[in-house]
């Protein structure tokens, strides 16, 4: 499957939670989402922001998503922060130019948020592309009564959204990015559309 577009997302841990969702995924030719990668676990700003870095670099993601209810502009500023160190290290190429990144607020509940998501599972407009056992199961056991956040959940539902932004319907928005200059560069711009090679295997998650 030819990837049309190369995006990642992440939940920053905030809100009383340490786990942040790192979720890799692309837009094929078929107008699926396939969901690739998933570095979530329990870690702090400095910890999911390399991952999310490394991810994007690995991937050759074209944009970045970061849900920025919690921590605002110290999330973007974090990328910027991340990318450039890990290019010092040499983990990255210095003449890579880093993802653009995208900035999204929630405006919904999670219910009103996940369910047009778990609709699009169902209509096999959204695929794992190999074994997500962690994502599957939080899927199929969250309810939106539940006192805890999964990172896994509100992470894959950014993913969507910006990829396909017909499902959106308010559930998120566009959040303005930080006027102060930021570390390294920007490279693509908002939404970038970049290839990138597939992996593994596809597979339908909604029952």
């Amino acid at each position: 499957m030819e990837p049309q577009k190369v995006a990642m997302s992440i939940d920053p841990s905030g809100g009383g939670r340490d786990t942040a969702g790192v979720i890799g995924g692309f837009l094929g030719a078929d107008n699926r989402v396939w969901i690739t990668h998933d570095k979530t676990k329990a870690m702090s700003s400095a910890e999911w922001s390399r991952t999310a870095c490394l991810l994007a670099h690995e991937t050759n993601a074209g944009v970045i998503y970061v849900e920025w209810n919690f921590g605002r502009d110290m999330c973007t500023l974090a990328i910027g922060t991340a990318w450039e160190a890990l290019q010092n290290e040499g983990a990255i190429p210095k003449n890579k130019l880093m993802p653009g990144i995208d900035a999204v607020s929630a405006k919904q509940g999670k219910l009103l948020r996940a369910e047009p998501i778990a609709q699009q599972m169902v209509e096999d407009k959204v695929r794992l592309r190999g074994a997500f056992v962690d994502l599957e199961n939080e899927w199929a056991t969250w309810q939106p009564t539940d006192a805890d956040s999964p990172g896994r959940i509100d992470a894959s539902c950014v993913l969507v959204y910006g990829l396909i932004p017909e499902a959106n319907k308010g559930a998120i928005v566009h959040a303005p990015l930080p006027t102060a200059p930021q570390p390294g560069q920007f490279g693509r711009g908002r939404g970038g559309q970049v290839t990138g090679p597939a992996s593994a295997y596809g597979r339908r998650i909604g029952k």
